[in-house]
């Protein structure tokens, strides 16, 4: 109620302005993701329009919920990286058993936030270890706008191009919606746009019910549920951090979980805290300290705004060629990589292990039906224990 009170008191041009073009650029950037994810098991139409719902609504009432309970720039989301170590393996299960798979993610999530063990969990496995999965898991999705290069490229390269105005002139613009913009510019003067008509309806969730498979919830639950804690929980904990405050870790663990446990029964992979747009509603693009908690707030309505509208958001993609749609996608996960690769191998340390897991991860590769998002973990995880001892030694947690 406190946060209630004081949010339309709070309210500035630059908090309320951010929070909207957060909520917007990642609300439309994100959408293709988890389109590529669907599209990986043959998805049906109304499943993938329920996935999109639940996770674009849920995470944007996490934002709302978190940001005005703690009065703290706390935004909620989905998991993309998430999305894309599913499409690995999605096309080994049916869908209710890959539900299965989401829902094991969020018990793992909801448990580790209950009991309050987060902290040991993230005591034993390296964060580089697990940054360089991230990065390895993404990098073979990304690979892919070389190949739309050769096969557009005149489209890649204005695409390109609006990447690079943005990034270099219009910094307060996302990169990738300059991307976008460009190519959609440039497609409809090379008369390349598909005019099927835009789709103007709302979607609408659909229950589904788990099944349970060993496999899948190894390969999905096990790697999904610690990219939720140690990738976008652990970058949104340090942006709290960064701006003088104290993150409620055990909260924002248990608010995931719980939005891993009501998910899938929608067919959504997990809403949990969202590590790159609490980054932005917490910058100091967004104002005074105390009050950037605005901006995660309209992130969080705009955000489910755009789930609620995913189908007009999908026909008016769906209006640009493939390779476009390719160049976008690859350019929303640069920084990502970039990132990735950073906190994997810019401290000098557990770099056996960090290169393993990256390594593992990039190769795709899938043993007992399990997919290498798992095996990148196990596999680079061991070699640090076997190889880096003393790294592990000198480890601290995030938390420390």
């Amino acid at each position: 109620m406190n946060g209630l009170k004081s949010f339309w008191g709070d309210q500035n041009f630059a908090n309320v302005s951010n929070g909207i073009i957060d909520g917007l650029a990642f609300g439309i950037i994100a959408i293709p993701l988890i389109q590529k994810a669907a599209a990986s098991a043959n998805l049906a139409p109304e499943l993938l329009n329920s996935w999109l719902v639940t996770v674009y609504v849920g995470g944007g009432l996490i934002s709302i919920f978190m940001a005005l309970y703690y009065k703290l720039p706390i935004a909620g989301a989905w998991s993309i990286p998430g999305a894309f170590a599913l499409a690995q393996v999605m096309g080994n299960f049916t869908f209710n058993e890959t539900v299965g798979g989401f829902f094991t993610a969020g018990v793992i999530v909801f448990l580790l936030g209950i009991t309050g063990t987060i902290k040991q969990l993230v005591k034993r496995i390296p964060t580089q270890v697990m940054m360089a999965m991230v990065a390895g898991t993404l990098f073979g999705w990304a690979s892919k706008l070389i190949g739309a290069f050769q096969t557009a490229p005149v489209i890649s390269f204005v695409g390109l191009l609006g990447y690079v105005v943005c990034k270099r002139f219009l910094k307060k613009i996302p990169a990738v919606v300059g991307t976008m913009v460009f190519t959609l510019v440039a497609a409809a003067v090379m008369g390349k746009l598909n005019y099927t008509g835009l789709d103007f309806g709302v979607a609408t969730p659909v229950l589904v019910l788990p099944s349970f498979n060993a496999a899948a919830c190894i390969s999905i639950g096990i790697p999904l549920a610690l990219l939720v804690v140690c990738a976008e929980n652990m970058q949104a904990i340090g942006v709290q951090i960064a701006i003088g405050k104290k993150p409620p870790v055990n909260g924002m663990t248990i608010i995931s979980g719980i939005g891993g446990l009501i998910a899938p029964f929608f067919g959504g992979h997990n809403c949990n805290i969202a590590g790159p747009m609490t980054a932005w509603a917490g910058s100091e693009d967004c104002g005074p300290v105390d009050k950037r908690y605005v901006a995660a707030v309209w992130d969080g309505i705009v955000f489910a705004i755009t789930g609620i509208f995913a189908p007009l958001t999908m026909s008016v993609l769906g209006m640009l060629p493939t390779e476009a749609t390719t160049v976008i996608i690859g350019l929303t996960l640069v920084s990502m990589i970039i990132g990735g690769l950073e906190d994997s191998f810019g401290s000098g340390k557990f770099k056996f292990g960090s290169f393993a897991s990256f390594a593992v991860a990039m190769s795709g590769i899938v043993v007992l039906q399990i997919g290498s998002a798992f095996w990148a973990l196990v596999v680079g995880t061991a070699i640090s224990l076997l190889l880096e001892k003393k790294d592990y030694d000198e480890m601290k947690s995030p938390l420390d």
